[in-house]
């Protein structure tokens, strides 16, 4: 298996104008630790990623970086869990903490009257929560009960080399549950729900199959407590219309970013997106978007507006917020 391949087009604007950085960075995170220890990659092997700048789009791109095949293996069995996403979950339904955006919920409900929402690929790291947290009782009783019985409804289900009889007394448990489970939402349902959805290409550069909590999987999960309808974005021209979309920290974990960011344009009046955009690309990642980035799509006739200052977030890492329209009316 070849573990590193060449990127020499930009992942994002396709161009050639890859222009290598005099810097270059070959910090060690755990994500990178676990990724050489798995695949065993020696030091000279990581030494070989080095860091791109696309002349034209801005981007910063990793190349060579790793094939498909070993990104699948990275994202499944390497680290198949998107820990930061389960803690969200779990700090909000253990702790009714919210997942830390600062004031940009506020902001875009402030903005646009949304009816209709979408996310791309992770479930847990944009405000799908804050939708919940708007629409049900705030308790900690109730947010713990819905963990507890969403956990155990899927679970119970997985009955595969179980015996007859338990495969159906359980099956009896999880309908049991499954009641309860629709019984305490609805008792603690406050204010009328947005239609949900979450779309999904696949990626063997992202979260996915083994993005699990106790069996579960981040997806099942969100489906059963935001009452969520995931759809493939790679299968039919979808004519539905939503009032915003958010790709939370998943833009970089595609190999089709340009094709994710169009494609949300297209059927949403605004796109909020949330990204790195470290000058230090670490090796995990292909790529990064930059602040620059920002201005290549204006060119493009994308028009964006940068609210990574104006959310009142305290920021551990270099990140970016922004808001974009294919309209410059609503922007």
């Amino acid at each position: 298996m070849n573990i590193l391949t060449k990127y020499n087009r930009c992942i994002y604007c396709n161009s050639k104008k890859l222009i290598k950085n005099k810097k270059q960075d070959h910090f060690k995170n755990f994500y990178v630790k676990a990724i050489m220890s798995d695949l065993k990659i020696s030091n000279q092997t990581l030494k070989k990623i080095k860091v791109f700048k696309c002349n034209n789009c801005k981007l910063l791109q990793n190349n060579p970086w790793f094939s498909e095949e070993v990104s699948q293996k990275i994202y499944s069995n390497i680290y198949g869990q998107h820990n930061r996403g389960w803690a969200n979950l779990l700090n909000f339904l253990k702790k009714g903490s919210l997942p830390n955006h600062g004031n940009l919920f506020k902001i875009l409900n402030r903005i646009i009257k949304i009816r209709k929402y979408a996310e791309f690929n992770s479930p847990f790291m944009g405000i799908l929560i804050n939708f919940f947290s708007q629409e049900y009782k705030k308790d900690l009783f109730f947010y713990k009960n819905l963990l507890k019985n969403i956990i155990n409804y899927l679970t119970l289900r997985q009955v595969a080399g179980k015996s007859k009889i338990y495969q159906k007394l359980s099956f009896e448990r999880s309908k049991k549950i499954f009641n309860q489970l629709n019984t305490i939402k609805n008792k603690n349902l406050k204010k009328r729900k947005i239609d949900k959805y979450l779309f999904v290409d696949h990626s063997n550069l992202c979260w996915g199959q083994n993005d699990n909590y106790k069996s579960v999987n981040s997806k099942s999960f969100a489906t059963e407590m935001f009452d969520l309808k995931i759809l493939d974005l790679n299968r039919k021209n979808y004519k539905i219309k939503f009032d915003l979309f958010g790709i939370f920290h998943t833009l970089d974990h595609t190999f089709t970013p340009s094709k994710i960011l169009n494609f949300a344009l297209n059927v949403s009046k605004y796109v909020v997106v949330y990204c790195h955009v470290n000058p230090s690309l670490s090796k995990q990642h292909l790529f990064s978007v930059t602040q620059e980035f920002l201005k290549y799509l204006n060119k493009q006739k994308i028009y964006t507006l940068d609210l990574t200052h104006q959310i009142d977030k305290k920021f551990n890492s270099p990140e970016l917020y922004f808001l974009c329209s294919k309209k410059k009316i609503y922007i």
